[in-house]
């Protein structure tokens, strides 16, 4: 991949693509400034759902490009059974992506004020994680809001929690399209660290469930399960607590490389997960009706 990265603007090419081929498209909703975020469905409407979703980290936008690839793996391979489909969402923070990408030409009339937010990094967004009101929107989330460790309470390039949960239309859009489609379990990727993190409270039957699932999600990748300590407001955690159905961040990348993180690590980490998504909803499927 060299230094290429994976733009907005690529990502609506890929949904035309995906469009031109027949397969379902639209969009969960808009950003603070208007952009659609796209989705793709791959699968059959009616029973079992999961959703994939990434790119809510703006410097994480490589998660953008690996669920688009998702995507176009099961669209290639169609014989591949899926108990149910698969709703994936590449990019949930499209002005971050680009406010990270572009710098400050993205949103020339926020200029002084997000060079302000930035703090030491200055006129550098390529670490920049929020969207573009300086909301990290994976401590958005109404499960137990503002309770994080590293929370932060004002706007800032990153761990922001915003006014109130679900105060950016990002957040809302993700919550609303969830509740709407009523998946069994969903899929987050982050970038980095090559670690799973399943857990948000569940007790009983829910926790054994969910353990497994985890612990199945890392034979595949190769990836180690973990329990973070202090993080909460995300999106796995909300559909842990007010859903209670499984739900998996899942972390790619190793950790022995920075960020911004180098695209040239992506074949392998497309490897690790390409059919992860797939075998998920599988297996919650199973679980399900056991």
């Amino acid at each position: 991949m060299g230094c290429v990265v994976f733009t907005y603007k690529d990502l609506l090419l890929e949904m035309e693509k995906f469009c031109n081929f027949g397969v379902e498209t639209g969009n969960i909703g808009q950003s603070v400034l208007d952009q659609c975020i796209p989705y793709v469905f791959v699968g059959k409407k009616g029973g079992n759902c999961l959703v994939v979703q990434g790119g809510i980290h703006a410097r994480e936008h490589l998660t953008s490009l690996l669920v688009v690839c998702l995507a176009k793996h099961l669209v290639k391979n169609s014989h591949l059974l899926v108990d149910g489909g698969i709703y994936f969402v590449p990019m949930v923070n499209p002005d971050g992506v680009c406010l990270c990408q572009q710098g400050v030409d993205f949103a020339p009339h926020l200029a002084k004020q997000l060079v302000k937010i930035n703090g030491k990094h200055g006129k550098d967004f390529s670490l920049w994680k929020a969207n573009v009101r300086g909301v990290d929107l994976n401590v958005n989330f109404p499960a137990n809001w503002g309770k994080g460790t590293s929370n932060v309470f004002e706007p800032s390039w990153q761990n922001y929690v915003g006014q109130h949960p679900c105060s950016e239309p990002e957040t809302k859009a993700l919550v609303d399209f969830t509740n709407f489609v009523k998946p069994v379990a969903t899929l987050s990727y982050h970038l980095k660290g090559e670690e799973i993190y399943w857990e948000f409270g569940q007790t009983g039957q829910r926790l054994e469930r969910d353990k497994r699932l985890a612990h199945g999600i890392s034979r595949y990748t190769g990836y180690r399960v973990c329990t973070p300590k202090g993080s909460v407001g995300g999106y796995k955690d909300w559909c842990v607590q007010s859903l209670g159905i499984p739900s998996f961040t899942v972390e790619v990348g190793s950790d022995k490389f920075c960020h911004p993180f180098p695209y040239s690590q992506f074949a392998t980490i497309l490897k690790q997960n390409l059919d992860l998504p797939r075998r998920l909803l599988n297996s919650v499927a199973r679980a399900n009706k056991a």
